[in-house]
């Protein structure tokens, strides 16, 4: 009996903690990731094995105090990453998560994240604060740039901009709505889908520290880290997780 009851004891807190770890590991941040820029102190594509064209961006501190692990943009250098035209990024069944850090500078005047877009066309997306300077939001186009594919301008999906501190953003969409999340927290305000509006694929660029709307480039101006895009939509967990890395 004596042994029975040892045995029971040792075999417990095993269960116990295997529930316990299947409760907290509810986040997948691998299943249909499409495009990973940890921006190391360079322009390397992980998941595509792409080497962007960086434009005067330099190396700099991430959010860690890692040296040399995120990087700068200026947009008084007019400095950004250029990666071509990458096909898995044109979501054309209007599903997918974006997903980056951000540290702003100055948001004065407009800036951009990342975009995938011509300065003239084609045009798919481009994440910015030109609605407002207050908010970055994903400004998301039919090819012809006359419409937008969620919500109508401005666009309500939004994450507040605060200058001088490192920030997790995320945009869902799920083929019915657009949503925002700002450090793992999901923001008022989304976005539907307009009937009959799809993305299309394009020949253009996929660009870290600018974007912009017609005729007209937006330069980020601060830092960017960890840049993940996927071709499905995030679940919370999953978002929450990555605004903890």
């Amino acid at each position: 009996m004596a042994a029975m009851k040892k045995l029971t004891f040792c075999i417990f807190p095993l269960l116990l903690f295997s529930c316990q770890k299947e409760e907290i590991n509810t986040y997948d941040v691998v299943t249909g990731l499409v495009a990973s820029v940890p921006l190391d102190g360079s322009g390397y594509e992980e998941v595509n094995g792409l080497n962007g064209t960086n434009v005067k961006a330099v190396p700099v501190n991430n959010r860690h105090g890692e040296a040399g692990k995120a990087m700068f943009f200026n947009s008084n250098d007019s400095s950004f990453i250029d990666f071509g035209d990458i096909a898995s990024l044109s979501f054309t069944n209007n599903q997918f998560t974006i997903c980056c850090w951000v540290n702003v500078s100055d948001s004065t005047k407009p800036i951009s994240i990342l975009s995938k877009r011509g300065e003239t066309g084609p045009w798919e997306f481009s994440l910015d604060n030109h609605f407002s300077h207050k908010v970055f939001t994903l400004d998301n186009w039919v090819e012809g740039g006359s419409t937008t594919v969620y919500g109508t301008d401005p666009l309500n999906a939004a994450v507040g901009i605060r200058t001088g501190v490192w920030s997790h953003l995320a945009f869902v969409a799920d083929g019915i709505t657009l949503q925002a999340y700002q450090d793992g927290i999901l923001q008022a305000g989304s976005d539907s889908i307009r009937s009959g509006s799809f993305f299309s694929n394009t020949v253009a660029h996929f660009i870290i520290g600018n974007g912009g709307g017609y005729g007209k480039n937006y330069f980020f101006n601060g830092c960017i880290d960890d840049v993940l895009i996927y071709n499905r939509p995030l679940d919370k967990e999953s978002i929450q997780y990555l605004s903890l890395k």
